[in-house]
């Protein structure tokens, strides 16, 4: 059977948003490699592939499916943040952006009976929750790290060797 329409354009701009997600993170990267904060930015990076996974995975799914890949322009990220903190917060109203967007994929899903989508919809949205709550403890560690250069070094370096997780 072949996809709803209307799913497979919401997959297209998911596609899109899980890319631009990607773009930001390595914007990210590229901010605290500019502040000598390499396990911040490894940390960024391994999101960053992991959110062009998440595009792809949607990829795979619309091609498995018959349906037609509409991959769209992508907006250049912002590369300047005020503090580390301010990137962070960034990054975790994007996630929570992401999440909202997930739910609508899922509750179109639902609403036009396109019941094999929903199982990739339940991985999205496992997938979100514990990105959330990554994101939210780096956040929680990053606000408590305040200006003090010595606990965001310390931070940094427990970033490096935790890269992505």
């Amino acid at each position: 059977m072949k996809l709803n329409a209307a799913v497979a354009e919401a997959i297209n701009r998911q596609i899109n948003s899980e890319m631009q997600a990607s773009y930001v993170y390595l914007a990210m990267a590229a901010y605290f490699d500019a502040n000598e904060l390499s396990g911040f930015s490894n940390w960024f990076r391994a999101h960053s592939v992991e959110e062009t996974g998440h595009a792809m995975k949607l990829y795979d799914y619309l091609v498995k499916r018959g349906a037609r890949v509409d991959l769209q322009g992508i907006e250049a990220p912002d590369t300047n943040f005020s503090s580390p903190l301010a990137a962070v917060d960034k990054a975790v109203s994007m996630e929570a952006g992401v999440t909202q967007q997930i739910h609508e994929l899922f509750e179109l899903a639902h609403e036009t009976k396109e019941y094999g989508t929903q199982p990739i919809m339940h991985w999205f949205l496992d997938e979100q929750n514990s990105e959330e709550d990554l994101f939210r403890g780096l956040q929680d560690q990053v606000a408590a790290a305040g200006d003090s250069r010595w606990h965001l070094l310390d931070l940094d370096r427990q970033l490096a060797t935790r890269a992505g997780s």
